[in-house]
């Protein structure tokens, strides 16, 4: 009986979603404001990820792509070898085994303005269950799919021109991928014989590789470097406690920034880095934050208390400390769809690295207002866990506002039973802002494609919400791409807010879209209308040179 009204509940269930997807706006169920969600936002566990989530980026609205490394892992295929990436479904909850053949061990990766997903690097060639061969200079191909059509594409697509374990990679304004740094095979930490001190691209360019002395200089600390895009075309690049704005297409130094004080804040020392919202009301300055690590590679090592804040924009940038609330290594910082910071995952003791490296898991959320004064900028007190999500775990913003978060496994091999276990299990964190009203903003008619500064009309449904003409200067638009999640790192990640107009009846946003591509590199973003700081259910949409260049 049980079963029975169970089974009637979920088809009623469905059949009001079919409806609400029917009508002409992005819908969801009113929501009543429930005092206790309202400040502290929800945590809840749904679905299982199949396999250990080492790596993971949004596809598109519906799914979601795990890598994990050639290991044993709960998704099996008929033939019983484990399968070791998957393409999860945000509807269902549920996954589909992807067939790989080189081992995407510690690997990279980004998309290309076309909207192909490229994979880069990785480990050693495996054996019994979980085959593999080496991918050490692999480049893999993804076409996004939201059905079950979509699969990896290996070897016919050619390698880099050396291994490549712990790079990093940055999508370009061109169009095409930044790949930088990492060793030539697996190690604790760097060293001098197996480092990568180099970079190159793809597609490839025709420099080739370019040698990198920046990677020397930071050594042992520079695996994983982070690095962002910034509005002029320079990249920023930090590895250690060094960082530099690097003009990639001549090759040279534009300017050296001061050391980050206190510890190292690259792989194994791991703490987290973001490049604050792009915003037109301040010509997009460029700030960085960058919190959390460790202070040195022991395995009762205090975790990092500690972030450091540092303007592009001054004429004399300095890193400007503040406090992390709590010690805090191999963080994940993620811009969330208002564009303030969640940082989630990690631990407070330890270093980076399997089997005992790193203890006593942090299950608290903490959110970071970038526009607050100094001193008043963390929210605390939310929704907590409790899953250790530490070494190898991964989390994104979605389309939707929650955030998405999984993995953790700091074991080799995999042990379900361990202390801290081969983690499958998904969570979604509801910040929030998903509760301080009972409606939302409803978006539609948000174009596929656009080109860089073209401006395109949206309808707006501010039902429930606005009731004067004065309440447009509540409205916001803004861009997120969630990047590629793995190791604390969140590559490509980046959020701007857009130029719009409102018009009278408060029913039609004109938005003008990134003025250039340094500010947004092409590709896919998901777009959000926020009032008074609650956002829309987002849609995607991609921002490229010339239509023709999307080809999914």
């Amino acid at each position: 009986m049980k079963s029975t009204v169970f089974l009637s509940i979920v088809a009623a269930i469905t059949a009001v979603t079919a409806q609400i997807q029917d009508s002409p706006f992005h819908w969801s169920d009113n929501q009543n404001v429930i005092s206790p969600y309202a400040t502290s936002g929800k945590m809840e566990a749904i679905g299982r990820t199949g396999v250990a989530a080492m790596h993971a980026t949004l596809l598109n609205e519906k799914t979601i792509l795990i890598i994990d490394k050639a290991e044993w892992n709960e998704a099996q295929f008929d033939s019983g070898q484990s399968a070791f990436s998957v393409q999860y479904d945000l509807d269902t909850n549920t996954y589909r085994p992807l067939p790989l053949e080189t081992n995407t061990f510690c690997s990279a990766g980004g998309f290309l303005s076309n909207g192909s997903f490229i994979s880069t690097g990785g480990g050693e060639k495996r054996g019994r269950n979980w085959k593999a061969e080496p991918g050490w200079q692999s480049i893999r191909h993804f076409t996004p799919c939201t059905d079950s059509s979509c699969l990896w594409e290996e070897y016919k697509t050619g390698k880099m021109t050396e291994n490549r374990w712990y790079p990093t990679v940055e999508q370009l304004p061109e169009g095409d991928l930044f790949i930088i740094g990492g060793s030539i095979k697996g190690a604790a930490v760097n060293r001098n014989e197996i480092n990568v001190p180099s970079y190159e691209f793809w597609p490839p360019r025709p420099e080739g590789e370019v040698n990198f002395k920046f990677l020397n200089e930071t050594m042992p600390y520079n695996l994983y470097p982070f690095v962002f895009t910034l509005p002029d075309g320079n990249l920023f690049i930090f590895a250690n406690k060094k960082s530099i704005i690097y003009d990639y297409n001549n090759q040279k130094i534009v300017k050296e920034l001061p050391k980050i004080p206190g510890n190292p804040r690259s792989y194994p020392l791991t703490g987290g880095a973001i490049m604050l919202p792009l915003d037109p009301k301040n010509n997009y300055n460029v700030e960085i934050l960058i919190c959390g690590g460790s202070e040195r590679m022991k395995n009762n090592a205090a975790a990092d208390d500690t972030c450091g804040r540092i303007n592009l924009g001054d004429e004399d940038p300095q890193w400007k400390m503040e406090t992390f609330v709590h010690k805090r290594l191999m963080p994940d910082g993620l811009i969330m769809a208002d564009g303030n910071l969640l940082w989630i995952n990690g631990c407070q003791r330890g270093w980076a690295g399997y089997n005992g490296r790193n203890h006593d898991p942090t299950f608290d959320p903490l959110i970071y207002t970038p526009t607050a004064p100094a001193g008043k900028r963390w929210t605390q007190n939310l929704a907590n866990t409790d899953i250790a999500r530490m070494y190898h775990s991964v989390a994104l913003t979605l389309p939707d506002g929650r955030i998405w978060i999984a993995g953790s496994n700091n074991v080799d091999p995999p042990d379900v039973n361990a202390e801290y276990p081969t983690e499958f299990r998904v969570e979604y964190f509801s910040p929030p802002y998903l509760f301080k009203t009972k409606t939302r903003p409803l978006i539609s008619h948000v174009p596929r494609v656009v080109t860089y500064g073209e401006s395109f009309d949206i309808l707006l449904n501010l039902d429930g919400l606005a009731t004067s003409k004065e309440d447009a200067q509540k409205i916001r638009v803004g861009l997120l791409r969630s990047g590629f999640s793995t190791h604390s790192m969140h590559m490509s990640q980046r959020y701007v807010f857009l130029e719009h107009e409102v018009s009278e009846d408060l029913q039609t946003l004109k938005v003008t879209a990134p003025p250039t591509a340094p500010i947004y590199p092409p590709g896919a973003g998901i777009l959000y209308v926020l009032y008074d700081g609650v956002p829309s259910l987002g849609t995607e949409i991609f921002v490229e040179h010339q239509v023709s260049d999307l080809l999914i």
